[in-house]
């Protein structure tokens, strides 16, 4: 282990490597640490960075095991990180791209959890990344792209319970990382679908999809008035793209507050 005077020069090396653009760079720093100080090392710069900076050289790896730093940060501090993800992000591109958008983040989330076999730090990552507003509705977008089978989850798992549910004949890509959301944390499992269903009112009305190219539909057929109390609608994946990129926060934050939407401003990087 270091002596506690070396870690402050790692951040800084890391930081300004991240920042440069470097991240190959800042990812053979992190490896060096690990090989002459070993991987409890590694944790405490990762947990000592910026949360921006962290989100910045995190975002750069598409799979768990092609980073160190994807293997080795805290849970908490992977979750502050993720508040920044979509900073650069801007309404254009979530509009003309939001299958990249959402592609991109599923990469990212999916490469950090699935990283290893770990099963408590599984749990540990869902917890404090869906005890916040951004990562709710981080994975909120996820799921947005496979709704009808969401729903189709959603229902198995409240008429048998998260751990006698599953059973789906869909194969998309989102449902291993929805299950194990709701076998792990029940309370963030209905976190998540208040986030894509904000006016579903279980035993009340059913989980309907709207997809975005629905959205600006013009539609004057015929359809019974009353559907309203039938029907919770979700939101689509641009309109969560676009919450999770107004939750950016305007400066870096020290500890994620549930339940509080901070607000878009400039130099999120300051």
């Amino acid at each position: 282990m270091p002596k506690k005077q070396n870690l402050p020069a790692i951040k800084l090396q890391v930081t300004e490597l991240v920042l440069s653009g470097s991240t190959k760079h800042a990812e053979d720093a992190i490896n060096d640490t690990a090989e002459k100080f070993g991987d409890l090392a590694v944790v405490e710069v990762l947990e000592s960075l910026e949360p921006q900076v962290a989100s910045l050289h995190l975002s750069a790896f598409d799979g768990g095991k092609l980073s160190l730093a994807t293997l080795l940060i805290p849970p908490k501090a992977w979750a502050e990180s993720l508040a920044y993800f979509a900073a650069t992000w801007d309404a254009d591109w979530i509009e003309d791209e939001p299958e990249v958008l959402a592609e991109s983040l599923f990469a990212h989330i999916h490469g950090i959890i699935f990283s290893s076999d770990d099963e408590e730090r599984r749990a540990e990552l869902i917890h404090e990344a869906l005890s916040t507003d951004w990562g709710t509705t981080a994975f909120a977008v996820l799921f947005s792209t496979a709704t009808e089978d969401i729903i189709e989850i959603a229902n198995d798992i409240h008429n048998r319970g998260s751990h006698s549910s599953g059973q789906t004949t869909s194969d998309h890509d989102v449902i291993p990382l929805a299950l194990e959301i709701a076998r792990t944390d029940a309370d963030a499992w209905d976190r998540v679908l208040f986030e894509i269903f904000p006016d579903w009112q279980p035993g009340e009305n059913q989980l309907h999809a709207k997809t975005d190219d629905a959205e600006n539909h013009d539609d004057t057929g015929d359809e019974d008035e009353n559907t309203d109390h039938e029907f919770a609608m979700g939101r689509t994946t641009k309109e969560l793209l676009l919450r999770l990129r107004n939750q950016v926060p305007s400066k870096a934050i020290s500890t994620p507050q549930t339940g509080r939407r901070p607000s878009l401003g400039e130099d999120i990087f300051s």
